[in-house]
This record gives structure tokens, C-alpha cells and sequence, in this order.
């Protein structure tokens, strides 16, 4: 009976220990995971970089041209060099030159040129060698074939005294005729000139 009883002791305190040292192993398992848990760094969202490809541009398909176009446009280009054209001025002188219409309006709508600056220099052109009034000026460059609007451009920014071409114009006259006072005082009114002046036209003439 005392040896029954000895063995069940000592199988209680075996299980006691057992039970201990499985609590200590639990715990330090318990404190090592929350050592590991607080060492690992939190997680990096990662940057994703979106690539965006730009789409290739073909080069446009450059259209055939017959000899007779690029030789018009080479014609107008030649033209332009050397003097100024209105486009119906150009146009006309290409198709005195025997190229065909549809050359002929190739070349108009493809030369590189500044309409408004030719009509200026156009304007220019004129009061090198004559005198003019403003609106006779004006409607010889519209008779040139430019548009109102350039024609227009060209009176707004030519540079000259309207008043010496009023008595240019009352010189010439009397170079070739005889005007009385009132007549030739006339007249210029006729060529476009204002009354103011072709009265400094007429205070001017030399005696």
C-alpha cells in the first residue's frame, strides 16, 4: 500500500513538471513570435510605373506631280523672284506662257509668297515712276487682280506724300496741255485727290 502510494506521488509531481515546463516553452515561443513580428519592416507599396508609348507618325504620302505642274510652280517661283504679282496677275502670265489651267492654278495655290506685301510692293512700284492719288491707286491695284483687302493693305502701309503727288500730277498734266486754274484744279479732284489737296497742288506750280 505505501509503495502505491509513493508511485502515485511521484506520477503527480512528474505531470506537475511537465505542465510547468510546457507553460515556460509556450511563453517563450509567445515572446520570440512578437519579437519576430515587431522586427519584420511593414511591407513597401511598390510604384508602378505606367509607360506610355507615343504612337509613330508616318510620313504623308507625297502625291505625284506631272512635269508640266512642277514646272509651273517652278515658272511662278522664277516670276515672284524678280517682280510682283497680284494671283490673278500670275496666274494670267502662266497661262500666257502656255500652261495649261489646272498648272497654272497648281502653281497659284502652292507658291510661297505674301500676297499683302506684294500688292505693297506693287504700290511701291508705281509711285516710283508716277504720281497717284489714293483711290487711284487703289483701284489700280485692284485692276491688277488684287483682292480688296490686299489692295487695301497696300494703301495703309505705303509711304508718301499725298500732297506731292498732287502736284506731280498737276506738273505732268501741264507738261503736255494747257489747263486753266479751275480746270486743272478739276481735274485732279477727277484723279481722286482731295480738295485740300489739289489746292496745294495749285498754290505750289511753279510760276
Amino acid at each position: 500500500m505505501k509503495n502505491y502510494l509513493l508511485l502515485f506521488g511521484s506520477a503527480l509531481i512528474l505531470t506537475a513538471c511537465g505542465t510547468s515546463t510546457d507553460v515556460e516553452v509556450s511563453e517563450e515561443a509567445s515572446s520570440a513570435a512578437m519579437a519576430t513580428s515587431e522586427s519584420v519592416p511593414e511591407s513597401i507599396p511598390a510604384v508602378s510605373e505606367e509607360i506610355v508609348i507615343a504612337p509613330v507618325e508616318e510620313p504623308a504620302p507625297q502625291p505625284d506631280v506631272s512635269r508640266e505642274f512642277r514646272n509651273a510652280l517652278g515658272s511662278a517661283e522664277d516670276y515672284l523672284n524678280y517682280s510682283s504679282f497680284s494671283k490673278q496677275g500670275l496666274y494670267d502670265q502662266l497661262l500666257y506662257e502656255g500652261f495649261p489651267e489646272d498648272a497654272a492654278q497648281y502653281a497659284i495655290d502652292n507658291v510661297a509668297t505674301d500676297w499683302n506685301q506684294n500688292a505693297l510692293q506693287t504700290a511701291v512700284d508705281y509711285l516710283d515712276y508716277s504720281s497717284f492719288s489714293y483711290p487711284g491707286l487703289y483701284d489700280q491695284l485692284v485692276y491688277e487682280g488684287y483682292a480688296a483687302e490686299q489692295a487695301q493693305y497696300a494703301l495703309d502701309n505705303v509711304t508718301t506724300d499725298w500732297n506731292q503727288n498732287a502736284l506731280q500730277t498737276a506738273i505732268d498734266y501741264l507738261e503736255y496741255s494747257s489747263f486753266s486754274d479751275q480746270g486743272l484744279y478739276d481735274q485732279l479732284i477727277y484723279e481722286g485727290y482731295t480738295a485740300e489737296q489739289a489746292q496745294y497742288a495749285m498754290n505750289n506750280l511753279p510760276q
